[in-house]
């Protein structure tokens, strides 16, 4: 059975590099950087097309392209269509395919809309809001404004981008949970058909770690995120997202259910089922090494161990609000949850739900995920 396929392109420039972003990414770069990385990434996506048949890997249609970044919406979009060409002359678009581009609201004009439209299938946006309180922006170090989401959402419906995501991040040192709250109301009036919220996480030695709030602080965000989401019509299908009928992410999807993705560019990571395990590629997280790569395969596949493979698989479709399908996961992976040492214990302290076939964590088993999975993989 072909597993289902996507392909991820990372696109690593920036205007800014905000503190908290762990994603690689630069500043400094000419403009005839963006001519030379296109020309190096169309190769690589002949290079990973030749690689995939020789490895004895014939994808499913693409079911979802998602352009990462960085900030995608910094390249011309002269090239963004030159690389969807190129992808799309190796490999075969699935007919009801989802082409997705973040962007900064600041990126986002009414020229590059109206060029993207024209030149490009691009039929999903996923905007970087993260919050519409301009102290709270100020201390992630964003160079947008609430104006600037605000006018950027305009000009997405104004362009028939009506399927549109806004990232959000909450757990921000200082934010209460007022502000919080408004941020929803606010996301929920500029009419996205997605929202996706993240609890801000830093590395020991940054400026703002010691400033974090309490555990116990965030939790009952997160409680009262879901909550307000739910009421404002968008249904969470995973931890950190919320949709509105028919509007989940297919990339998100295709990644928790253990889907085949290919990815392409500096840092992109790709993951592929074969042989009854996960295999593993991480790219350079180096323009200059990317730039002089010559091969698709100078960065070798690593194969994951069966049990790695269940942790992966187990953490990933419990993220989900639908959960796991016993009886697939099973003839898949060969293995199944329910079968661990701590299983009926979960279930008695309201941490996972069965319903027939299909095992889900509860609300409250959301906030103590991790936990919950390392110990239904306890081989």
């Amino acid at each position: 059975m072909t597993n289902s396929f996507g392909i991820y392109v990372h696109i690593p420039f920036c205007v800014h590099k905000c503190s908290y972003c762990d994603f690689y990414s630069f500043t400094k770069y000419q403009t005839e950087d963006f001519k030379k990385f296109t020309e190096i990434l169309c190769a690589e996506i002949g290079q990973s097309h030749r690689f995939l048949k020789k490895w004895g890997v014939e994808p499913a249609p693409i079911k979802s392209l998602f352009f990462g970044g960085g900030t995608p919406s910094l390249l011309p979009v002269n090239f963004l269509a030159t690389i969807i060409q190129a992808l799309e002359d190796q490999f075969q678009f699935s007919s009801d395919i989802e082409i997705t581009i973040e962007a900064n609201p600041e990126t986002v004009s009414e020229s590059f809309l109206e060029s993207l439209k024209l030149r490009t299938p691009v039929n999903r946006i996923s905007l970087g809001a993260q919050s519409f309180s301009e102290q709270n922006l100020k201390n992630l170090e964003r160079l947008g404004s609430r104006e600037s989401i605000y006018r950027a959402a305009a000009l997405l419906k104004q362009w028939g981008y009506v399927n549109f995501n806004l990232d959000l991040i909450f757990a921000i040192p200082g934010q209460s949970e007022s502000q919080m709250l408004e941020d929803l109301v606010e996301v929920a009036s500029l009419g996205p058909t997605h929202v996706s919220s993240y609890n801000l996480t830093l590395k020991p030695g940054h400026s703002l770690f010691s400033k974090l709030p309490k555990d116990d602080f965030v939790a009952d965000l997160y409680e009262k995120m879901v909550e307000r989401l739910q009421s404002l019509g968008f249904e969470q299908y995973e931890i950190s997202n919320f949709a509105k009928p028919s509007a989940s992410c297919e990339h998100n999807l295709l990644y928790w259910s253990g889907g085949d993705f290919l990815g392409l560019g500096p840092s992109a990571a790709s993951r592929f089922y074969k042989e009854g395990v996960f295999h593993h590629r991480k790219q350079w997280s180096d323009f200059g090494k990317y730039l002089k790569q010559t091969h698709f395969e100078e960065v070798s596949f690593e194969s994951s161990t069966q049990s790695q493979t269940w942790l992966e698989a187990t953490f990933l479709e419990l993220r989900k609000n639908s959960g796991i399908d016993l009886e697939r996961f099973y003839k898949r992976y060969g293995y199944d949850p329910s079968s661990a040492k701590q299983f009926s214990l979960f279930l008695k302290e309201g941490l996972l739900t069965q319903e027939g076939n299909l095992l889900m964590l509860t609300r409250k088993g959301r906030l103590l995920a991790d936990l919950v999975t390392e110990r239904l993989v306890d081989v």
